[in-house]
């Protein structure tokens, strides 16, 4: 048997939490000394491990009092429910990492906290995957938007591209044909290859709809200017290949 220390000092639970769980009725002791001190047996003890269990688990006190009342089969139910609610909650946790992402991105890139913007991203986070298809599939089939939404690069492949397009709005006042404004838009085609192959009807589809939805946020930090000037040194880069070729 332990006394209410002992126990304390073997499972690393604090008297005070023991004690709350005396008070609940969650965890009994088996009986007392003469003195009144409580002791638990290895029953107990074998009870507070499946608590701690359950806890490290995400289940309240509440349902691990449920669960330790019924009989084994409510375990299977609950742990179910408990894995469905876990899903729920990374998901909900992953669009919040890439809402906070965005809004960074989006203060680093104004150099200020710009609010309509800000609110902008948020919205279209929490409205998810269903609302940009809606937006997509205006310029894109099926097939195409899967592409597009399926690309999953790294925190270090999406720093680069932003930091390319911040580059990109430093450099806007550049002529399309400056080496600056080349050199730019090599570094966007070289970059749009890597990531989606040079499929140019899915290119040719994905860039309209990025530039006909620029004054959104959806795109964003792909800006009208910034869809100009990337277009417009493309255009000039081809027009001078093409004198080349001829």
């Amino acid at each position: 048997m332990y006394t209410i220390g002992q126990l304390s000092k073997k499972t690393g639970v604090t008297v005070r939490t023991l004690d709350y769980y005396d008070e609940i009725d969650l965890l009994k002791p088996a009986g007392a000394t003469e003195g009144g001190h409580r002791l638990y047996g290895d029953q107990e003890v074998m009870r507070l491990e499946q608590i701690l269990a359950l806890k490290y688990l995400g289940f309240s006190l509440e349902k691990i009092q449920f669960i330790l009342r019924e009989p084994p089969p409510s375990w299977e139910t609950a742990l179910t429910e408990q894995l469905l609610m876990v899903d729920e909650e990374k998901k909900r946790l992953d669009d919040l990492q890439r809402s906070l992402q965005g809004i960074l991105y989006s203060i680093q890139i104004e150099k200020q906290v710009n609010w309509p913007l800000i609110f902008g991203v948020m919205q279209m986070f929490q409205q998810g995957e269903r609302e940009a298809i809606k937006v997509l599939d205006r310029y894109m089939s099926q097939e195409e938007q899967e592409k597009m939404l399926s690309v999953n690069m790294d925190q270090q492949k999406l720093d680069r591209w932003v930091a390319l397009i911040y580059e990109i709005r430093e450099n806007l006042h550049e002529l399309p044909d400056s080496p600056i404004a080349q050199k730019l838009a090599e570094r966007w085609m070289e970059g749009t290859y890597e990531m989606f192959g040079r499929d140019d009807e899915f290119l040719g589809n994905a860039w309209n709809a990025i530039r006909e939805e620029s004054n959104g946020v959806m795109f964003y930090p792909m800006t009208k200017e910034v869809v100009d000037f990337i277009s417009e040194a493309i255009k000039e880069k081809e027009r001078k290949a093409g004198e080349s070729n001829g």
